[in-house]
């Protein structure tokens, strides 16, 4: 009789085959222990990972960021030592690429949390904005002090979700909130308009980096919408009939393709996003009018992916974080390695040094409780 043990171990490997289709897989070892959230930083291209830097909090005490829940990470666009975390228990800057923390004392002296994003502007890098529940606050003194430059308290649940500035015009600032509209100010955030109302979240705003009149913002359930003038026109009334959404009929055309994780430009091509949704990842190569599938170790509507990077000097090179797997394709998608999360919890953020793309930094979240 055929040995047992050797039929087991072929029905195994042939299963783990037909799952991952033309696509292959590859094991890397975890490198670092976990027990902790905060944010990582790797300087080899994600091979391995630390925990990144202390804190020196309010009180003067020195503590780690390894209790606390990433929500974004940003860096200045002219000074990436210059680094923002928005988290779940404050503002958090590093003038050292990540050696050493600061707590924004403004939030925690107000015993502001949960900040949701910060914007930092392009032409001082003093002067950056902050989201937080139904406000958005302004700094011009290196986060020394802020100041509220919009408030809304229209809606009791209302919270601001994104914002963004832009390389080209200094004074225009969008930002988004949970109830779908979309803010703009053209005067530095001294004054805002509504220029469009959406009926959902709005979880991203991407200004291309190669015409900034050109911005996306992403929904949690409805897609994409694109304008290509500033907010003066949009994908949903475009079309060879009005109120044709050709942008999000093509997302529809994969089940889950509108229901969105993260959104990234490949900084490499004109023209070119990769869309982490339900779906799994999906690429546009003409600015969201036709989509594609990238595949995926992990089947189609079968993994929790949180967070994407496309490294900005080599489009091979993705990234995608799930629930405890980081996944690396060097091949832009054919294969794929694995390692485990540096983070106890999940992996919420990924960012790429755009000047030198063998710096990454992980972004750990608290896993939700059912």
């Amino acid at each position: 009789m055929p040995n047992k043990k050797f039929l087991l171990i072929t029905m195994f490997l042939s299963l783990t085959a037909l799952l991952a289709g033309c696509v292959s897989i590859q094991t890397a070892p975890s490198t670092t222990s976990k027990g902790t959230l905060g944010v990582f930083k790797s300087a080899d291209s994600g091979s391995t990972w630390k925990l990144d830097g202390t804190i020196l909090n309010t009180q003067g005490k020195i503590m780690t960021l390894g209790n606390v829940s990433i929500t974004k990470i940003v860096l200045d666009p002219n000074d990436h030592a210059a680094v923002y975390l928005a988290t779940s228990s404050g503002l958090f800057y590093s003038y050292d690429a990540g050696d050493s923390w600061t707590q924004v004392k403004y939030f925690s002296a107000k015993q502001i949390t949960a900040i949701n994003d910060v914007a930092i502007d392009y032409f001082d890098k003093c002067t950056n904005f902050v989201a937080s529940a139904n406000k958005i606050y302004k700094s011009i003194d290196c986060s020394r002090t802020y100041t509220e430059v919009y408030v809304d308290t229209s809606r009791a649940d209302l919270v601001i979700t994104a914002l963004a500035t832009e390389h080209f015009n200094n004074n225009v600032v969008y930002a988004t909130n949970n109830k779908g509209d979309i803010l703009k100010s053209d005067d530095y955030g001294a004054h805002w308009k509504l220029i469009k109302s959406l009926t959902d979240t709005i979880k991203q705003i991407l200004v291309d980096k190669n015409d900034t009149r050109i911005v996306y913002f992403v929904t949690a359930k409805k897609g994409i919408f694109k304008t290509t003038d500033g907010g003066n026109t949009w994908s949903d009334q475009q079309g060879d009939k009005k109120n044709q959404d050709l942008i999000n009929k093509a997302l529809g055309a994969f089940n889950g393709g509108k229901t969105t994780k993260y959104f990234a430009q490949d900084l490499t091509k004109p023209n070119t996003f990769i869309l982490a949704c339900q779906y799994g990842l999906l690429q546009t190569v003409d600015g969201g009018l036709n989509w594609s599938e990238i595949s995926l170790v992990t089947p189609d509507r079968g993994a929790n992916i949180y967070a994407l990077a496309i490294d900005p000097q080599n489009d091979k090179n993705i990234f995608y974080g799930t629930d405890t797997i980081l996944y690396k394709s060097v091949d832009s998608g054919v294969t794929w390695s694995t390692q485990k999360a540096p983070t106890i919890g999940l992996i919420n953020f990924l960012l790429i040094d755009p000047k030198d793309s063998s710096i990454m930094y992980l972004g750990g979240k608290e896993i939700p409780k059912n």
